[in-house]
C-alpha cells in the first residue's frame, strides 16, 4: 500500500487536535490467510511515511480496530516516521498522521508485511504503557530555623538515588552541596513512608535534630550502595577527596572516613558493592590541569568501605582514551566482573571499563561512536547488568534517550535504538537505566515537549520505558508517564558552567527496582517544593500495577 498527504495549512499537538487541515486518517485492512505469521514468522506488518527536511515534523500513530492506540512513532528531527506493528490481527485498523511541525509540506506512506530483520539494526516498537504509578510525594528534611540565610542557599535536596536491602527496606540519598552534606532516609514499609536519617558525611547528631545546613564535609556528589546482608554504603563527594560513610546497622550508626579516595582533586564518583563487604569505588582525578590529565581511577575496599587499599588507573592522562563525563560504576553478582561507563573527552564516544579480575586491571571498548557534531552528554551515561549477565547503557543526545546492549559481557554492542517516544517527550534527557530478568529493563528520563532542552518555557515531566525484550533484534518500548510536570523552563548540562537558575535540577537521578519488581522513582522536583528560593526537593513515587522487570519475586 502506497499514498501520500499534504501540504497542510495547519499543525496538531497530537491525535486530540486532529481536523482536515492538520491530519489525514487511513484504513489499513489486514486479511491474511490463517496461520500466515506462524508460517512467516519472520514477518510483520511495517508502516512508514517520509518527508524532506528536519525541521518539519510529521508523526504517526496506528489505532486496533477497537479504537485503542496499539503503536505509535513520534520523533524530531528526522525525515521519517517508522511502525514496526508486528504480526497484526487480521481487522481494519485506523492510521493517523499528524503535522505537528510543517506547513505546505507533503508526505509520502507506505504499508506492507515484510521480514522483520534478524540482527539488530536500530529499530524498536514503541506502544502504551500499562505501567501505573502512586502519587508522588516529598521526602521529608527538617530545617534549620536559627539559620534563615544558609537555609536559603542549602534549602535543596538533588541528584537523589534509592536503593532497596533483601528485607525490603528502602534507603535514599540527596545532595545539599558543598558544604551542606548529603541527606540520607529510610522506608521500612516498602516506599509508603520515609524517616529522615540525618546526613552521615556530616554531624549525624545535629542533622537528626534539625541542624542540617551547613554541618557536612562533602554534598558535592553523592552515591549509594546496599552489601548483600544489609551493610549501606555511602559516598560524598567535596573536590579534596570524597567521604566514605558505611552503616552496619541499618543506618543508626555510621563509620565515617572523609579522605576514601586518598587522591586529591577528585570529582563525579560512583560506588558499587559486591557481596557484603567488598564496596568499588570509581571517581574522575583531576590532575593539576583540567585539560589533558584528567584520569579515571577505581579503588576497591573489602571492609565494607572504611579502607581502599587497591587502587587501579583505568586510563591514563595524555595517551589513549580522554575520558569526559562519567556513568555509574556496577558489579555483576554473578561473576564479579566490573563495569564503569563514560564519555570521551569530546562527548561524541561512548566506551565502558571493564575488569575480569575483581577489579586489578581494566580494559576498554567503545560502545558507541556518535556524529562529530552532536554531543551525548546529557547528562551522564548509565549502565547496568541483567540477570543473566548482559549488559544495558543508556544516555542522551540531547533529543532523544537511546539504549545499547551487549550479550558477550561487553566486548560487542547492538546499534542504538531510541527509547523515548510521543509528543509529550520530543526531549528526553538525564536517563537512567534498570535491569532485572535477562533482556529486561526500565529506563527513566527527563521529558519535555518542547524540541529544545534550554527552551524558557518546556515543562518537564518523569517519564518510564519499559521493555520485556531489549536483547531481541527490534526491542519493544512500553512508556508511561510516572509524574506531572516537575520543572518549567531550560536544564542546563553543563555544571558549574550553566547560567543562573537553569541547574536547579542538577545532573541526575537514580531509581531502582524492588523485591517485587516494581519501579522505585526518586526525582528533583523545584515545582511543587514550594521552596521561597525556587530550589527542588527529592521526591519519591512507586510503580503500583502493571507489567514488571523482575517476573520471579526474590
Amino acid at each position: 500500500m502506497n499514498w501520500s498527504g499534504g501540504p497542510y495549512t495547519a499543525v496538531a499537538t497530537d491525535t486530540s487536535s486532529c481536523t482536515t487541515l492538520n491530519c489525514d486518517t487511513f484504513f489499513l485492512n489486514i486479511n491474511t490467510p490463517d496461520g500466515f505469521f506462524t508460517t512467516n514468522s519472520n514477518d510483520e506488518v511495517q508502516i512508514r511515511i517520509t518527508w524532506q527536511g528536519v525541521t518539519n515534523e510529521f508523526d504517526l500513530y496506528l489505532f486496533d480496530p477497537s479504537g485503542n492506540l496499539l503503536a505509535s512513532s513520534v520523533q524530531s528531527f528526522e525525515t521519517f516516521e517508522e511502525i514496526d506493528a508486528g504480526p497484526l490481527p487480521n481487522g481494519t485498523y485506523k492510521l493517523v498522521i499528524v503535522a505537528s511541525q510543517t506547513v505546505n509540506v507533503s508526505y509520502s506512506g507506505t504499508a506492507q508485511i515484510a521480514a522483520d530483520p534478524t540482527v539488530a539494526n536500530g529499530k524498536a516498537r514503541y506502544q502504551p504503557g500499562k505501567m501505573t504509578f502512586g502519587t508522588p510525594f516529598e521526602l521529608p528534611r527538617p530545617n534549620d530555623p536559627a539559620n534563615t540565610v544558609t537555609t536559603l542557599v542549602f534549602d535543596q535536596d538533588v541528584e537523589p538515588r534509592v536503593v532497596h536491602d533483601s528485607l525490603g527496606n528502602l534507603y535514599a540519598a540527596a545532595i545539599q552541596g558543598v558544604p551542606g552534606g548529603v541527606d540520607v532516609w529510610k522506608s521500612y514499609d516498602s516506599g509508603t513512608s520515609f524517616t529522615y536519617l540525618g546526613q552521615p558525611d556530616g554531624t549525624q547528631v545535629l542533622a537528626t535534630t534539625g541542624l542540617t545546613t551547613g554541618t557536612g564535609l562533602g554534598g558535592g556528589d553523592e552515591d549509594l550502595a546496599v552489601g548483600t546482608s544489609g551493610n549501606v554504603y555511602m559516598n560524598s563527594l567535596w573536590l579534596g577527596s570524597t567521604t566514605q560513610a558505611s552503616s552496619f546497622n541499618g543506618g543508626s550508626t555510621w563509620i565515617v572516613n572523609p579522605l576514601s579516595s586518598d587522591i586529591p582533586a577528585d570529582d563525579r564518583q560512583w560506588i558499587a558493592s559486591y557481596g557484603n563487604n567488598t564496596l568499588y569505588l570509581t571517581y574522575k582525578q583531576l590532575g593539576t590541569l583540567l585539560n589533558g590529565t584528567v584520569s579515571i581511577v577505581v579503588v576497591k575496599s573489602t571492609d565494607g568501605g572504611i579502607t581502599f587499599p587497591q587502587i587501579t588507573q583505568v586510563t591514563t592522562p595524555v595517551t589513549g582514551v580522554q575520558p569526559g563525563d562519567q556513568g555509574n560504576i556496577v558489579v555483576d553478582p554473578r561473576n564479579g566482573n566490573v563495569y564503569t561507563v563514560f564519555f570521551d573527552q569530546t562527548s561524541t564516544q561512548v566506551y565502558i571499563a571493564r575488569s575480569t579480575d575483581s577489579g586489578v586491571t581494566f580494559d576498554l571498548k567503545l560502545v558507541y561512536q556518535g556524529p562529530a557534531d552532536t554531543s551525548l552528554a546529557h547528562v551522564f551515561p548509565a549502565i547496568a547488568a541483567d540477570e543473566g549477565s548482559n549488559l544495558h547503557v543508556v544516555f542522551s543526545d540531547g533529543v532523544n534517550t537511546y539504549l545499547t546492549t551487549s550479550q558477550d559481557l561487553g566486548a560487542t554492542w547492538s546499534h542504538v535504538v531510541r527509547v523515548n517516544n510521543g509528543a509529550s517527550t520530543r526531549t528526553a534527557i538525564q536517563p537512567w537505566v534498570v535491569a532485572g530478568d535477562s533482556g529486561k529493563v526500565d529506563i527513566t528520563w527527563l521529558g519535555s515537549s518542547s524540541t529544545n532542552f534550554l527552551d524558557s518555557s518546556a515543562q518537564w515531566q518523569v517519564f518510564m520505558a519499559q521493555s520485556q525484550n531489549d536483547l531481541a533484534s527490534v526491542p519493544t518500548f512500553t512508556q508511561s508517564t510516572v509524574t506531572g510536570v516537575v520543572h518549567v523552563g531550560p536544564v542546563c548540562v553543563n555544571g558549574l558552567g550553566c547560567p543562573s537558575g537553569t541547574r536547579t535540577l542538577a545532573e541526575y537521578w537514580a531509581p531502582d527496582v524492588y523485591l517485587d519488581g516494581n519501579a522505585l522513582i526518586v526525582y528533583p522536583d523545584d515545582k511543587n517544593s514550594g521552596l521561597p528560593s525556587g530550589a527542588a526537593r527529592t521526591w519519591f513515587v512507586r510503580q503500583t500495577a502493571g507489567p514488571t522487570i523482575i517476573l520471579t519475586v526474590q
